[in-house]
């Protein structure tokens, strides 16, 4: 009988000590350190810095696209160029506009110049619209393609 208390003992301070070592390896293995704070913080910030510059940048995009957009519809209404379109950087993108779909490739390497001929005489604008105008109705005639690429030119 001895020996069943002593081997019940026994079995009872070994289970006792596994518990516990099993508790201490698990508390030293998910504690967290001094070092595990500073980065854990450090990540945090640096995710909410990402978010704030994309923020930023979304709402500059939006702004410019919005002021774009509004260019593009007060021509589609016949509106005139005005002050704040010429000083904005979307002056070429409201005169791409006018240029047909199949010429905007091929003039698009004319827009700083243009850019710069319609901010020093706005009225320069309805000159260059009839000249394309007259250019696609030439081209809707079947004309021969170096007029096309003159009245290309021209602007």
């Amino acid at each position: 009988m001895d020996i069943e208390v002593l081997s019940a003992a026994l079995i009872l301070v070994a289970s006792l000590c596994a518990g516990l070592c099993a508790v201490f390896i698990a508390r030293s293995k998910s504690a967290i350190t001094k070092h595990s704070r500073l980065r854990i913080k450090d990540l945090s910030e640096d995710y909410n810095n990402m978010i704030q510059s994309n923020k930023e940048a979304t709402k500059i995009y939006k702004d410019k696209i919005r002021e774009l957009n509004a260019a593009v519809s007060r021509y589609s209404r016949g509106e005139t160029v005005t002050d704040s379109d010429m000083k904005s950087d979307g002056l070429g993108e409201v005169i791409m506009q006018l240029v047909p779909r199949k010429y905007r490739k091929a003039a698009s390497f004319l827009i700083p110049q243009v850019e710069e001929a319609v901010k020093k005489d706005p009225a320069l604008i309805e000159k260059v619209y009839e000249k394309i105008k007259s250019a696609n109705t030439a081209s809707n005639k079947k004309t021969e393609s170096g007029t096309e690429t003159e009245a290309v030119q021209s602007l």
